[in-house]
């Protein structure tokens, strides 16, 4: 690793010195379970070796220094240790501290006594590799501008690059390989993000990462220092000694950033190893049609999973937003063939509320039972037509999207197009999609009485027209929450409100198609 390869690593505001400081409750908890799969005298059976230990928080509190070894990458943190265990406020030996380049260090420059370990099969089995290493991913080159594009390069990244594809841009999956390679047979216990788990990029890592699982919890990761995102942080005990696919593994939650307690645990979450073929958009790519008109109204499909969710969204071609960063289908043109499939795939992405906990959830390639299900198709037409993500303006083209006949809102003209108000007529609505329908009408309506003496609004407004009319834009050109006229406020609350019982009414429906997993 170059210097300026590990001052990247040191000083993205992403990472720490190595890996993000982990809060003390964590460090405990992750103890704690390692007790629970190892025994209560895990300290003085196992011998365990933090490759990336910083200055040492993760090994706080451990009570046997003769069996725990730690290396870090940065002198000046295998100084600080040495330090603190010559002040005594350190429980760890002089000669178990060292500096070592896990990613790049010939084992060879190992102490001898772990050495030894490593290179034993039955010691090798007694090993705990326990560690909270680093979570930065190299970008692409289109990327380069991110600062990140060099962070994984390293011997191991040479060495295991062809082998597991994609996922080697990830610095802890670095550590993974290696440890699953060249310390084989060992345990391993670390923290780290959960999409070597359940990502359809890391299938080629997971056949290489064949390990029984032992237990685990996740946890937020902004309750680490220096991490702002709304994701899990898992703590996973592997057994890399019982060779076992991946296909899910389950871990207790813990929400909340709390003092340590017996009742500590808030539920459980499962994690679904997704493989190639398996996702919601090689379902989708089955019906994409050529569409006729040169900037056809089309739907942003980025991604997979619900950190991508932001970008699915329903515009014109050239106006969609995030398409740069495409995952998967970018542009999924909204044709009369597939308009019924692509209101599914949307109402399916944004039927759910965006959680921490959900961040890494992969949505599905379902199964067949949506296909005769006609209520639930017309739940996800009515939904997709009155959400905000349906961002289509009348200014970039005809308004194909109307749901309401010129007559029905009293438009002081006729609409350009009745394509969605005909394919709507004498659809059987739920109640709860009858709700939004008739909350939209009433918000339709008071903008057309609204404009009735005007000349500048559209007549063909779309909801998004609607809601720009009556808030309008602060001086940074961006839609304000609310609007000063009350009664339009309380119009928009109350399609808002009927869209969220809706979403209430899809969601059940998601998980028995197989769009997503329980």
């Amino acid at each position: 690793m170059t210097e300026q390869q590990r001052i990247l690593l040191q000083d993205d505001e992403r990472m720490r010195k190595g890996v993000f400081p982990t809060p003390k409750i964590w460090v405990v908890k992750s103890q704690e379970y390692l007790a629970k799969v190892f025994g209560e005298d895990w300290q003085d059976e196992y011998y365990i070796w933090d490759c990336c230990c910083g200055t040492g928080n993760l090994l706080a509190g451990l009570v046997n220094p003769y069996n725990i070894w730690a290396s870090t990458i940065d002198q000046a943190d295998v100084d600080i240790l040495h330090t603190n265990i010559n002040n005594r406020k350190c429980n760890l030996l002089d000669s178990h501290v060292f500096r070592f380049d896990f990613l790049n260090g010939n084992f060879d420059e190992l102490p001898e006594e772990l050495r030894d370990i490593i290179n034993d099969p039955e010691k090798r089995k007694r090993l705990i590799v326990y560690m909270n290493p680093p979570y930065a991913e190299a970008m692409n080159k289109r990327d380069a501008k991110l600062a990140k594009t060099d962070v994984n390069r390293s011997q191991v990244e040479r060495d295991y690059s062809k082998l597991i594809g994609k996922s080697i841009r990830e610095v802890f999956v670095l550590f993974f390989i290696r440890i699953i390679k060249e310390i084989s047979g060992c345990k391993l216990a670390s923290f780290s993000t959960l999409k070597y788990v359940c990502s359809p990029n890391f299938l080629k890592f997971r056949q290489h990462f064949q390990a029984a699982y032992k237990g685990g919890f996740v946890c937020r990761a902004n309750t680490f220092d220096n991490v702002n995102g709304q994701f899990p942080i898992g703590f996973l005990v592997w057994d890399l000694s019982d060779k076992k696919m991946i296909t899910k593994v389950q871990t207790d939650t813990l929400a909340n950033n709390r003092q340590a307690t017996e009742s500590w645990k808030d539920g459980v979450k499962v994690f679904h190893a997704i493989n190639e073929k398996d996702s919601i958009n090689d379902w989708l790519k089955q019906f994409i049609e050529e569409s006729p008109e040169q900037n056809p109204i089309s739907m942003c499909c980025i991604g997979v999973d619900f950190q991508h969710n932001s970008f699915v969204n329903i515009n014109r071609c050239d106006q969609l937003t995030g398409v740069g960063n495409a995952k998967g289908i970018a542009k999924f043109a909204l044709t009369p063939g597939n308009f019924i499939k692509a209101c599914i795939y949307f109402a399916v992405r944004h039927s759910f509320k965006f959680t921490w906990l959900n961040n890494r959830d992969q949505f599905l390639f379902p199964n067949d039972g949506y296909f005769s299900d006609k209520k639930f198709q017309n739940d996800c037409i009515i939904f997709t037509m009155f959400h905000d993500k349906n961002r289509l303006c009348s200014k970039d083209g005809i308004n194909h999207l109307i749901p309401f006949t010129a007559k029905e809102v009293k438009a002081k003209d006729n609409f350009n197009s009745a394509l969605l108000s005909g394919f709507l007529k004498n659809k059987k609505l739920s109640k709860e999609a009858k709700a939004v329908f008739e909350a939209g009408k009433a918000l339709w309506i008071y903008y057309h009485e609204t404009i009735w003496r005007l000349r500048t609004p559209p007549v063909d407004a779309s909801l998004y027209d609607i809601r720009e009319y009556f808030k309008g834009r602060d001086a940074k050109g961006k839609m304000k929450n609310r609007s000063t006229d009350e009664r339009f406020n309380e119009l928009d609350t109350a399609l808002r409100s009927a869209l969220k019982v809706l979403a209430l009414k899809i969601q059940p429906k998601v998980y028995e198609y197989g769009f997503l997993k329980r």
